[in-house]
């Protein structure tokens, strides 16, 4: 059985919704992120969508410097920041 057929549509609505809010969440955060290092915000969020988040924050480190990862929405956005 596929995914697609073991949860009411409720649940499998609620999944697909929870999951946009927190791409949506961390499109900001690497937008703001962005700003703050002086990076445009549009190359960032285009390697947010096409390779993920750790492509994203690799992408302002290396523009903004490695300073960057001590930055505190780094380390919200990032999955194994602390």
């Amino acid at each position: 059985m596929d995914m697609h057929h073991s949860f009411p549509r409720s649940a499998e609505w609620h999944v697909a919704h929870d999951s946009e809010r927190e791409f949506v969440a961390m499109a900001r955060a690497i937008r703001d992120l962005a700003r703050e290092a002086g990076v445009p915000p549009e190359a960032a969020i285009d390697r947010l969508a096409e390779r993920g988040p750790h492509a994203a924050l690799a992408l302002l480190a290396r523009k903004a410097g490695t300073d960057i990862a001590a930055h505190p929405l780094y380390r919200r956005v990032s999955p194994g920041a602390a």
